[in-house]
């Protein structure tokens, strides 16, 4: 009898034993499973954290060159520059002088006609009136 027992004691040790190393190895995949969920929960809170900081640095930046543009704007030359250019306002001691698109083109059509080495303006008007022009002028 204390054989039988014996051997009884050595199949409850040998399934405890089974058993404790099983529940061990199970315990052991699940916190690997949840080691892994967590690792890659911290790689994309930090790929968010990355892009919110280069977020903020690209905000900072535009945020630099608005107030650049605010204090350039507030400057007395850009308002002189406004009031010459948007209100035709000009100094006391200042004399305007108006050039007009006309005297422009005239001088450029005399200057062509001068040197016939520079090509010339083409002429935009329609077709029918170059052919007017080229059999009654």
């Amino acid at each position: 009898m204390g054989r039988i027992r014996k051997e009884k004691a050595k199949k409850s040790v040998g399934i405890f034993t089974g058993l404790f190393f099983i529940a061990g190895l199970v315990i052991l995949v699940l916190i690997g499973i949840s080691l892994g969920k967590e690792t890659y929960r911290k790689r994309q809170i930090q790929k968010e954290i990355e892009n919110l900081q280069s977020e903020i640095q690209k905000m900072n930046q535009e945020n630099s060159e608005l107030e650049n543009f605010i204090s350039y704007l507030s400057t007395k030359e850009f308002q002189e520059k406004e009031a010459r250019e948007k209100l035709n306002l000009q100094k006391e001691d200042e004399r305007m002088i108006v050039l007009r698109k006309e005297l422009e083109r005239q001088k450029e059509a005399k200057n062509a006609k001068q040197d016939p080495n520079t090509n010339y303006a083409e002429d935009k008007s329609p077709n029918w009136q170059k052919w007017l022009k080229f059999f009654f002028e």
